[in-house]
């Protein structure tokens, strides 16, 4: 995580936790489209993945600013060759139950 507000767009995955997040919290009665499934709720872009995403580094993002972002969109993992199951590291793991008991 870092200050800089711009990720690089030339990879089109990048784009894909946007649009996720779109989906979900769509203003509602907001005359341009659907309305999302929690139109209510507070998100925030949490750039994580323009480097080596490491354990560390997912934990920290998955418990930022906790206090001001109700829906966190997890919109990456490991590469799916229909044989291979991942799952997060303990951090991350730490960090989605914090979260998810709050």
């Amino acid at each position: 995580m870092d200050a800089d507000p711009k990720p690089r767009d030339s990879d089109p995955d990048n784009c894909h936790g946007t649009r996720c997040a779109g989906e979900v919290a769509a203003v509602a009665n907001n005359s341009v489209c659907g309305v999302g499934v929690a139109y209510d709720a507070n998100i925030g872009g949490v750039r994580m993945l323009d480097g080596q995403a490491t354990d560390v580094l997912e934990g920290s993002s998955l418990s930022f600013q906790s206090e001001y972002i109700d829906i966190y969109s997890n919109c990456w993992g490991p590469k799916d060759d229909g044989k291979t199951f991942g799952k997060p590291g303990k951090l991350a793991q730490e960090a989605l139950m914090q979260e998810h008991s709050r």
